[in-house]
């Protein structure tokens, strides 16, 4: 008994060890499997803790505006808080440089400023110039795959990525992040924060360019204003001439710079130059040179690139000279060629559509400028034969000067206004987008303001009565107010003091004129009495009946007018304040005068007080109905009328490609057949050839006037219309527009309604065949 219980004790003990060698491994292996599961989480949290961290960044990045920093500021501060997530220690922005074509560092992080300074790359070259070229994403992995890549030995890393940063869908530069020390590959992740970064600096990029492009035109815009304010009518044609070479040469970039007026070579009578032409004068310009002739026939600029490809000419000015490229643009206005304008440089080059177009607007400006000279001579010749008329006499001849100083510039305007307007209209009839609709109505109410501005300016010393409307003078006052405002700053003096305005606009009988010359007169006013009182004050406006008409009276507190000064504050370009023309109070009078109505004028050291009186509208037609009977008036485009569309066969008779095209634009849409003409000559020629309904000439044609046509046209062809399209509308005198053979008149500018109801009126008077 005792023997078994002894070995049944051994047994049990054996078996307890093995059960707790057992349970030790379990517990061990459960020991370990609890280590992974609390490393996997550790794991998990860490990565989703990273996730969260890098979503956090994204957002951070993508919140910082691309629009308001440089693209190198932008760069770093991106790259600031990407280098602990990344764990890169060098990073870099290259940008392309237009100038060399190489790529050019921009900002960095990691690297001495000297290097950087110092640092450029050809495109294709090692790691950054095959990302540039080859527009796409590329790693680097020194250690795994070695490659010769002068800017990896000079700048070692074991680890690199570089991305393309695009701008405007072309590649503008690169942007490169490395690590010297050795650790895990760039991530997906990775990967996307720097293309993140990249978008956002090729968004600052793009903007940047746009400011610097914008800067430039703004440069144009201000140097065109300066020329223009330069070109007065009282300079000499050289002086006009030399100002007009100086901007050329300051803006295009070229080295040398010509001007010549005259109608050709043979009738020079001024010469003056900039730059390496600027000793030329009258004598060294050989009639027969031929470049120069070339310019003065062109109808558009004519741009050479390389003087020494031109066979068969022998050397004029320029060619002597060691120019070598060549930009000629004739001075033209009204249909004349006054002069010719020659950019030139000494290498070959190519001249951008910008510097065309500049120097077609500095082409234009001193063509108007000359022209205007001229007839400031013609006038001023009149003018002394009249000086011993009567004082009221004289006022209108001033008034007469005044529209034909404006004439050239007015006219050239005008055919601008008449493109802007047909193109927007027709626009705007076939557009959708509400956006583009309201861009589109504001550029046509400008285009509106300006030509009125121009009739207006044409009508000023009409010796008859414009058409005008029932006008509310207070009404018209607020306005000028509201817009006169603006023009100085609100509520600011041009010094900076305070401007207190008043107004007092009571209801007033109505007045007969054209409101806009009305508000436009009042504005000049009102901007007077601000601009006299730099240390601040009051303007004080009112309207009140008086004596059978309204009273408008504009007040200020300033310094008053000068004795020496006031008798000639009515003289057109007399002022003393720089940078105004001179012409506000002599445009106020020209209106005041023409509406039948008187202008006073009270100064003293208080301040100064203008009163302009008009009659109310009863007294002023009683007065025209006693003293100019009704007579019948030439028929004008009437407003479109609902009635059955009749189609004819138009010939459209316009040199102005741009006024042609939007009167066939016109046309076409109303279903008409539609053919055109440059000239009196060629439309004559068509005209002889049978089935044209209609003729739509413009007055002033390059070989004869739209008048002269209208009688031709007449004369070959009785069953024909004729439709006249002028800027001149009343000036023309209507028997002899009548006479002329003219069925229908419109006045520019030219809208596409009004053309086609002038053409459905003539097909009307005229019915085809």
């Amino acid at each position: 008994m005792n023997g078994e219980s002894g070995s049944r004790s051994v047994g049990q003990q054996t078996s307890l060890r093995a059960t707790l060698a057992e349970m030790a491994e379990i517990l061990e292996r459960a020991r370990e499997r609890l280590r992974e599961t609390g490393a996997e989480g550790r794991r998990l949290d860490h990565a989703a803790e990273r996730d969260d961290h890098t979503l956090a960044i994204f957002q951070e990045i993508l919140s910082v505006p691309p629009l308001g920093l440089p693209p190198g500021e932008l760069f770093a501060l991106a790259m600031d808080r990407l280098s602990r997530l990344l764990a890169a220690d060098r990073a870099l922005l290259f940008v392309l440089d237009e100038a060399t074509g190489r790529l050019v560092a921009r900002s960095a992080r990691g690297f001495r400023r000297e290097d950087v300074e110092a640092l450029a790359l050809d495109p294709g070259e090692g790691l950054i110039g095959r990302v540039f070229r080859e527009k796409r994403v590329q790693t680097l992995d020194a250690v795994a795959a070695p490659e010769v890549d002068p800017f990896i030995e000079r700048f070692p890393v074991r680890q690199g990525i570089a991305v393309p940063v695009r701008t405007e869908g072309e590649v503008g530069g690169v942007l490169f992040a490395g690590r010297r020390a050795l650790g895990a590959p760039f991530s997906a992740t990775d990967m996307l924060l720097l293309l993140v970064i990249a978008d956002r600096v090729g968004s600052a990029l793009v903007h940047q360019h746009l400011l610097e492009r914008h800067g430039e035109h703004l440069t144009h815009l201000r140097e065109a204003r300066a020329l223009v304010d330069e070109q007065r009518p009282g300079r000499e044609p050289r002086d006009l001439l030399a100002r007009a070479c100086e901007a050329a040469c300051r803006l295009p970039g070229v080295r040398a710079a010509l001007a010549v007026a005259g109608s050709d070579l043979a009738s020079i009578t001024a010469v003056a130059g900039a730059g390496r032409l600027r000793s030329v004068g009258p004598e060294q310009v050989d009639p027969g040179d031929g470049l120069l002739a070339e310019g003065f026939a062109a109808e558009r600029p004519v741009a050479i690139r390389d003087l020494r490809g031109r066979v068969g000419d022998r050397a004029g000015v320029l060619e002597r000279d060691g120019l070598r490229a060549a930009l000629l643009v004739p001075l033209r206005t009204r249909g004349r060629v006054l002069g010719l304008l020659a950019l030139a440089d000494v290498e070959p080059r190519e001249f951008s559509i910008e510097e065309v177009e500049f120097a077609l607007t500095l082409a234009t400006v001193t063509a108007v400028a000359l022209d205007t000279r001229r007839g400031l001579e013609d006038l001023r010749g009149a003018l002394g034969e009249q000086a011993a008329l009567e004082a009221q006499r004289a006022e209108g001849e001033k008034a007469r000067a005044l529209a034909a100083l404006g004439g050239g510039l007015t006219r050239e305007l005008s055919s601008i206004f008449a493109l802007l307007l047909g193109k927007s209209q027709l626009m705007l009839a076939r557009a959708q987008d509400e956006s583009l609709r309201e861009g589109l109505g504001a550029l046509e109410e400008a285009a509106w303001r300006g030509t009125d501005v121009l009739q207006r300016l044409l009508g000023l010393a009409e010796a008859d009565h414009a058409v005008g409307v029932s006008c509310d003078l207070g009404a018209i006052a607020q306005e000028a107010l509201a817009f006169a405002r603006p023009r100085i700053g609100p509520g600011a003096s041009p010094g900076g003091r305070r401007i207190e305005m008043t107004a007092d606009l009571p209801p007033t009988p109505p007045v007969h004129g054209s409101a806009v010359a009305f508000r436009e007169a009042i504005v000049n006013l009102v901007l007077n009495a601000m601009e006299a009182m730099p240390d601040g004050g009051t303007v004080a406006v009112q309207v009140r009946e008086a004596g059978g008409g309204v009273e408008l009276v504009v007040a200020d507190s300033g310094r008053g007018i000068a004795p020496d000064v006031k008798p000639r504050i009515f003289d057109p370009f007399f002022t003393t304040r720089p940078g105004h023309l001179g012409l506000g109070l002599t445009v106020v009078q020209a209106v005041v005068l023409r509406a039948g109505g008187r202008l006073d004028v009270q100064t003293g050291p208080g301040g100064t007080t203008v009163s302009l009186w008009l009659p109310a509208e009863r007294a002023r037609e009683a007065a025209v109905e006693a003293h100019h009977p009704a007579e019948p008036a030439l028929a004008t485009a009437p407003e479109p009328a609902p009635a059955p569309p009749r189609v004819g066969s138009i010939l459209i008779v316009e040199e102005e490609e741009g006024i042609q095209a939007a009167v066939r634009e016109a046309l076409d849409a109303a279903g008409h057949r539609v053919e055109t003409a440059i000239d009196a000559t060629t439309a004559l020629e068509r005209l002889a050839m049978g089935g044209i309904d209609v003729v739509v000439t413009d007055l002033a044609l390059r070989d004869r006037s739209g008048l002269q046509l209208a009688a031709a046209v007449k004369e070959r062809s009785p069953g024909s219309a004729v439709v006249l399209l002028t800027g001149w509308g009343r000036r023309l005198h209507e028997e002899r527009v009548r006479g002329a053979g003219v069925d229908v008149m419109v006045v520019k500018p030219v809208q596409p309604e009004r053309v086609r109801a002038a053409v459905a009126e003539a097909l009307r008077l005229h019915p085809p065949a």
